[in-house]
């Protein structure tokens, strides 16, 4: 027979306090005004990023023009529009590299835009959004009736389903704007209009279509590098969708499921309530609702 006995008491205080002085100070957490002064400096480092590596494709491919295949508008116009669509990795084919120096800066220009700089572009995205989140939620908070269906007031955000909304809105917003583009410059059908649109703002570029006029190609240079993003974004949005249901549905089977004998062992190893109150203390439960679920677990 085994002589073992489980403690049924605290740990003494001091003991606590001795390992809490060895650990050190617990990590700081960054506030809210914190976070977005860091999100507005990954803004700043994107904008000069962008900028430095537009204008270093602009004058590469100014000056080496003869290296490039392709219909010609303007030089600079012809390189900044180059860069947009190799930073978005579109890749329409209609100005292409014909040199091994040329082919030599298409892999450098698509290494750096591909990984280094879409990332921050990325993070500036996130940046804008959040922003606009933020100006949602506080217009909702103001207003009164369907408020509670715009935002989470417990969290603080939006709700994914008012998200859900925007996403879907701005995938049909920059494919109408690209396809009005195309049919009133570009002097394109309907029907090719919102083909080579949604294949621009999706990153797939067959190359059977693109842009070939100066309005069109400066329109271009700005359309892509917003819309592909935006739409990128749109995406991860819809999937979060789908996470945060998921995660919904797996806190509702918890809470209807009834507590055991076990459980209750489990989470009170000591008998004190100290997993109650570590719940109150962090803010992962409220004072009712503790109530509530003592009140129905009591036996």
């Amino acid at each position: 027979k085994s002589t073992l006995h489980r403690a049924r008491t605290a740990p003494a205080l001091a003991v606590l306090r001795a390992l809490d002085a060895q650990e050190g100070p617990p990590p700081r957490l960054l506030r809210p005004q914190e976070t977005t002064a860091a999100a507005g400096s990954v803004l700043r480092q994107a904008s000069t990023l962008l900028l430095l590596f537009l204008a270093l494709g602009t004058v590469a491919y100014s000056f080496n023009r003869h290296h490039f295949s392709g219909e010609e508008t303007h030089p600079v116009v012809d390189s900044l529009y180059f860069c947009i669509v190799t930073l978005c990795t579109i890749g329409y084919g209609d100005i292409t590299p014909l040199t091994p120096a040329a082919k030599a800066l298409s892999c450098i220009f698509v290494l750096v835009g591909f990984g280094f700089l879409d990332i921050l572009l990325s993070g500036a995205v996130n940046y804008v959004l959040d922003l606009q989140e933020g100006i949602i939620v506080a217009a909702a908070r103001g207003g009164a009736g369907a408020s509670g269906y715009v935002f989470d007031a417990e969290k603080g955000r939006m709700r994914i389903r008012m998200k859900v909304g925007l996403a879907l809105g701005v995938v049909v917003l920059c494919i109408g704007v690209g396809s009005l583009v195309l049919f009133l410059v570009e002097k394109m059908g309907w029907v090719d209009a919102f083909y080579l649109s949604v294949m621009s703002v999706t990153t797939v570029g067959y190359g059977d279509k693109a842009f070939k006029t100066l309005p069109g190609r400066l329109f271009a240079s700005v359309w892509l590098l917003v819309s592909t993003l935006a739409v990128a974004r749109s995406f991860l949005f819809l999937a979060e969708a789908r996470i945060d249901k998921r995660q919904r549905r797996i806190a509702k089977w918890v809470l209807q499921r009834d507590m055991t004998v076990e459980d209750l062992v489990a989470a009170d190893l000591n008998n004190t309530g100290f997993i109650r109150f570590i719940a109150l203390m962090y803010g992962d439960i409220a004072a009712p609702m503790a109530r509530h679920l003592v009140g129905r677990h009591g036996r």
